[in-house]
């Protein structure tokens, strides 16, 4: 049986002021992920799958959201009860495990070692890196409040030049984040790392130690290589953008009655005279409660919402994605809600999705939309 983890991660959300789902999966089961997200309203998921099940990642299509490969993670091992870890190429560098009294110190390596380090945040360009950089900072502060975590701070002349953060889970070791100061690199400051942290382990009984990174960062990779690390694994990160929750700007909402005659105009209008839009017994064979409405009239409410309310006069549709979910019937109310989840003041595009609600509450469809509005300049 497939083992999927999913979990809301309250952490990032907070950073990113985005509602994130974390989805670690063996196989993409789009039933499930699409329930997650919907029942959540989640802005961005976080999917990770092993590389060698890649081909799963094309079923993605069917949620219909945008998606991408925003990075791959590579992972390497090495067998401590076997390899001997070499001795250190600086004899000046003293290792001292971090307290909470090193948070300062830590904090700052931390914003200048990964200041314009690039990871799978880096891609999507709904969140803002600078709360990336942030998150580095909270996930090694954090490491020196708990048990099976350690972090160590490298002096050299009672300057702390670098650090290794490291964590346990039984016989297995994880050198987690490692890190230099730009001005101490070089001169095997980061094999030192990787060769105090191999003794530490093995001393204590550990059998495997791992590390990972982006499959990109060639240059630690070919330090692991030489300090007894095998490349054994490696992992897509896919982000799906559906962004149901953000917005930027004031969340809005507008009504529309639905009528049969904006249905029969729509028809005479358009030319489309199906069946499913007059016939509730010929629609209940295919499953619908009554005859359903034609999508161009939620097209064409939206398309007014746009151009008369908001953004308002002189607003141009640049491009737009609809997915429909669930029919929308004659004689009932909608809720129309609009959410603005980028907008650039400078040029006056706008990028919003609204959503379209029956009385209940569930979603009939979603339409994603980038916009044009000089006159708010």
């Amino acid at each position: 049986m497939k083992k999927n983890h999913y979990y809301i991660s309250d952490l990032e959300s907070k950073r990113f002021k985005l509602n994130i789902l974390r989805a670690n999966v063996e196989e993409i089961e789009v039933k499930e992920l699409r329930s997650r997200i919907f029942d959540n309203n989640i802005d961005v998921t976080i999917l990770r799958i092993s590389s060698s099940n890649i081909e799963m990642i094309s079923r993605l299509d069917a949620l219909e959201f945008e998606y991408f490969q925003a990075d791959t993670l590579v992972y390497h091992f090495v067998n401590l009860e076997t390899y001997k870890p070499q001795s250190l190429k600086n004899q000046d560098l003293i290792f001292i495990k971090a307290t909470i009294d090193d948070a300062v110190a830590l904090e700052r390596m931390v914003r200048v070692v990964f200041k314009d380090y690039t990871n799978h945040y880096s891609s999507n360009k709904f969140i803002n890196t600078k709360d990336a950089l942030n998150g580095y900072v909270q996930w090694v502060i954090k490491f020196l409040d708990s048990k099976d975590k350690e972090v160590f701070i490298v002096y050299r002349n009672e300057e702390a030049i670098a650090f290794a953060t490291c964590e346990c889970l039984e016989d297995k070791a994880e050198g987690v984040l490692f890190g230099v100061i730009p001005d101490a690199s070089g001169g095997g400051v980061y094999s030192d790392i990787i060769r105090f942290t191999q003794s530490y382990y093995k001393e204590k009984g550990m059998k495997i130690m791992s590390v990972s990174t982006q499959i990109q960062n060639l240059a630690v990779q070919k330090v692991w290589a030489r300090e007894g690390f095998v490349l054994q694994d490696s992992v897509s990160t896919i982000h799906i953008n559906s962004l149901l929750n953000s917005s930027v700007l004031k969340s809005r909402k507008y009504s529309l009655s639905l009528t049969q005659d904006m249905i029969d105009r729509c028809s005479k209008n358009s030319g489309d005279f199906n069946k499913l839009h007059f016939d509730s017994i010929y629609s209940s064979s295919f499953g619908f409660k009554q005859n359903i409405a034609h999508g161009l009239i939620p097209a064409g409410e939206i398309s007014r919402i746009f151009g008369m309310e908001f953004p308002g006069q002189g607003t141009i549709i640049l491009s737009y994605k609809t997915i429909f979910i669930q029919p929308m019937y004659p004689n009932q109310s909608y809720d129309f809600i609009l959410n603005t989840y980028y907008h650039n003041p400078k040029n006056g595009v706008y990028m919003c999705l609204v959503k379209v609600n029956d009385m209940e509450g569930n979603i009939c469809l979603l339409s994603y939309n980038k916009l044009i509005n000089r006159e708010s300049l």
